[in-house]
């Protein structure tokens, strides 16, 4: 199966795949759920804490709030190109 074949989705989460195989100390992720529904989403942000528990740091775009919670620490926010002080989630 040729990868151009592949949904968005799918691609994502080859992505991921093929990185998390390379067993990274750091992840820089831009907006990794992008195109999964629901569930996808869910099974991916269990391998990014997963990855976090095991040691990764993990630098991760994203435009969502809820997902934020979910998944960080410490949130830095970019506001008209310019970047506010990192502050802890709650």
């Amino acid at each position: 199966w040729q990868v151009a074949r592949l949904s968005t989705g799918e691609r994502h989460r080859l992505a991921m795949a093929r990185t998390l195989a390379l067993k990274p100390k750091v992840l820089l992720l831009d907006e990794p759920t992008a195109a999964l529904d629901k569930d996808a989403t869910a099974n991916a942000e269990n391998v990014i804490r997963a990855q976090m528990a095991a040691g990764a740091s993990v630098l991760l775009v994203t435009h969502e709030a809820a997902q934020l919670k979910r998944l960080a620490h410490a949130a830095l926010t970019l506001q008209d190109g310019r970047a506010g002080s990192a502050e802890p989630v709650q």
